[in-house]
């Protein structure tokens, strides 16, 4: 399992981090620390970095809350204030939409993990 740290250069408090893992679609996991301020993207952005996904717009983050209830990460807003359960956050990288041809897709890069996928 890596362990990740994302942290600006403007802020070295511990206080201003959590931890969180994501879960990716091998079962394999990412644990990062990422500051309070850090938006979804940027954690989606990285968790594609490790599959060399260029389509990024196929996949998503999905959190459980304490209801149970499933939620996509939104990635415009900061991760900490979607999270509604306690530390450490626990995520899931997983497929939001299905092309209709996945042979179709542009990138080789992204069909590939999609043809494994489907």
């Amino acid at each position: 399992m890596k362990m990740l740290r994302f942290r600006s250069p403007s802020v070295s408090s511990l206080a201003q981090e959590v931890q969180c893992t994501v879960r990716l679609l091998d079962d394999s996991e990412i644990s990062c620390s990422i500051q309070r301020d850090t938006k979804g993207q940027f954690l989606l952005d990285h968790v594609c970095n490790q599959y060399s996904l260029l389509e990024k717009d196929y996949f998503g983050i999905r959190y459980v809350d304490p209801e149970k209830q499933r939620h996509w990460l939104d990635p415009s807003k900061p991760v900490v204030k979607q999270m509604k359960c306690q530390q450490p956050y626990t995520m899931c990288f997983r497929v939001k939409f299905y092309p209709q041809e996945p042979i179709k897709i542009k990138e080789e890069l992204t069909s590939e993990p999609s043809e494994q996928i489907v």
